[in-house]
């Protein structure tokens, strides 16, 4: 029903070691065939956001390719730090999964379209 767009993934899970690991990467179903993703360490910064988006190997897919038109990054990164600030805010989350996210050029085309938020007992 979405037209357009790239689909991402935003997450969270806690490591036995590190305690919350958020993760950035391309969606649906590129998340299973590629795996091109990036864990941090919660909490981000919005240097730290960055630097997950960046570091994919499909990032030139989210800058504009081959005359395609780059997608809103800034919303992107912002709502990267929003599902951070949802960790801390919330200590009952033992995952988050928001797949696909789609990010587009225009900031009111980008959406969650699926999630998926496991809670502890």
């Amino acid at each position: 029903m979405i037209k357009g767009g790239i689909e991402t993934v935003i997450g969270m899970t806690i490591d036995s070691s590190f305690g919350p690991l958020v993760m950035f990467g391309l969606g649906g179903i590129y998340v299973e065939i590629m795996k091109d993703v990036s864990f941090k360490i919660h909490p981000l910064t919005d240097v730290q956001a960055k630097d997950m988006i960046q570091s994919l190997k499909s990032y030139p897919l989210l800058t504009g390719f081959r005359g395609s038109e780059a997608v809103d990054l800034k919303t992107l990164q912002e709502t990267i730090l929003r599902v951070s600030q949802l960790v801390k805010d919330f200590e009952e989350f033992i995952e988050i999964d928001i797949n696909p996210f789609i990010v587009s050029p225009k900031k009111d085309n980008c959406k969650a379209v699926d999630a998926r938020f496991i809670l502890k007992n």
